[in-house]
């Protein structure tokens, strides 16, 4: 009994086994049946990734950027005419202020020039006095001379009457040379009254001319000595004052600077001299005559005042006549509405001479032209288009190339809808194949 219930119970576990493994193989088997059929993975793309920009013809507004500093359009340096020790200076004389016409600046020392004055004036004084002199002499001998005139004439009547009765016989030679003498002593007499009335036209002449060189010297005088008092020639503002109360200074000493409230300003902005083509198409302008008169253009200018940015509108006056050769610039001269004219239009304020601005001038524009950012260039005068998948250098001949943008003609190997290679690809030839994604660069 015992050895059939063994039996059995091997059988049993027989079974189970055998169950067991076929419900694990079933499981297995289901399991592998559902499971989620991989993949084949698909190799990488071994062409570079290259950022392109398609262009088109456009028009091209150059605007040419700069900084400068504001400054008066024109400027007054007071220079001393006189020497001597400043006395006084005006109460608003000083730097920044704002003074109206006929405003006192200094006033200097002017005793010795009135003690020169004064010195001329007894001397034109006393030249009169000699001239009156003179003149009395003058009358006195005129009618002297009248007088030895007559006796001269009497004594000559004397001496042909004597000698004609010399002839007759009736008087002696004695008496006709007595005669003769007398005349002869009544000539001189009358010659010396003539001498003497022309030593007094001749003297007079030279006191005269003494009297006018006093006078003239006392009118130039009396000038120099209103020179002593400077004063403002206009409404103005004072840029800096270079004398003070109580100083020794020579002729010629700078006293200040001033300007007129009411003239324009301008800036004076530096710009390289390859981008002056940007402003003025010269090929089109008239040779001999200044381009800014041929073609007037707009410039704006901005700065901060009251911690907000500011903007007024002027023009280019003129070009500097110079380039810098270090940095290779040449001077833009911007000119703005002065202050009063600012403010009848209600314009920004806080724009002094001496602010620091930035300007920017509309110059030429450019018609049926490609732009392309300036880091699309390979080299100065070549670049990369994306062709059919591949790159392809072309050879290019910029009209300009201002700040990032470089502005090219329409040219054959540079068709519309060109892609033009924005990013640098490692090694790149022509022919090489590149994936390509569309630039978003921004133009002007």
């Amino acid at each position: 009994m015992d050895r059939e219930e063994f039996m059995k119970g091997k059988v049993l576990n027989a079974l189970g086994l055998v169950l067991g493994i076929a419900v694990g193989a079933g499981l297995l088997s289901m399991l592998i049946s559902t499971r989620p059929e991989s993949k084949k993975g698909k190799p990488p793309d071994p062409r570079p990734l290259a950022e392109v920009k398609t262009i088109f013809p456009q028009t091209y507004a150059a605007i040419v950027e700069g900084y400068g500093t504001v400054r008066p359009s024109e400027t007054l340096t007071v220079v001393s005419e006189v020497g001597g020790i400043i006395l006084e200076q005006g109460k608003d004389a000083a730097e920044g202020s704002l003074l109206e016409k006929d405003s006192l600046l200094f006033r200097i020392d002017g005793s010795s020039i009135v003690a020169e004055i004064e010195q001329l004036e007894a001397q034109t004084a006393a030249i009169d006095a000699q001239i009156a002199e003179i003149g009395v002499q003058s009358e006195s001998d005129r009618k002297l001379l009248e007088i030895e005139q007559k006796v001269f004439e009497v004594a000559e009547r004397d001496y042909e009457r004597s000698l004609s009765l010399f002839k007759k016989k009736l008087i002696s030679e004695q008496a006709v040379q007595t005669n003769e003498a007398r005349k002869n002593e009544h000539l001189l007499s009358l010659e010396k009254r003539r001498s003497a009335i022309s030593a007094n036209v001749h003297k007079v002449a030279v006191l005269e001319a003494n009297r006018r060189a006093a006078l003239a010297t006392g009118k130039a005088k009396k000038l120099l000595l209103a020179k002593t008092v400077l004063r403002t020639p206009y409404k103005c503002r004072v840029v800096e004052v270079h004398a003070r109360l109580y100083q020794a200074v020579q002729p010629g000493a700078v006293m200040a600077t001033i300007y007129p409230v009411d003239s324009p300003t301008e800036v004076s902005v530096p710009v390289e001299s390859r981008h002056l083509p940007a402003l003025f198409d010269f090929d089109t302008l008239e040779r001999g005559r200044p381009p800014w008169k041929q073609v007037k253009l707009k410039a704006d200018v901005f700065w901060q005042s009251f911690g907000e940015e500011q903007k007024l509108s002027g023009y280019l006056s003129r070009i500097g006549a110079q380039r810098d050769p270090n940095v290779r610039t040449i001077s833009v001269i911007i000119e703005l509405p002065g202050p009063m004219t600012r403010a009848m239009r209600d314009g920004p304020r806080g724009l002094l001479p001496g602010t620091f601005v930035k300007v920017a001038i509309h110059g030429r524009r450019y018609e049926d032209v490609m732009v392309i950012p300036e880091r699309a260039l390979v080299t100065d005068h070549s670049i990369f288009v994306v062709k059919e998948g591949a790159l392809k250098e072309v050879t290019i001949q910029p009209l300009l190339v201002l700040k990032n943008d470089v502005i090219l003609p329409v040219i054959p190997g540079l068709p519309p809808g060109s892609k033009v290679l924005l990013t640098e690809v490692a090694g790149a030839f022509e022919g090489n194949p590149v994936r390509i994604v569309e630039g978003k660069t921004k133009t002007r």
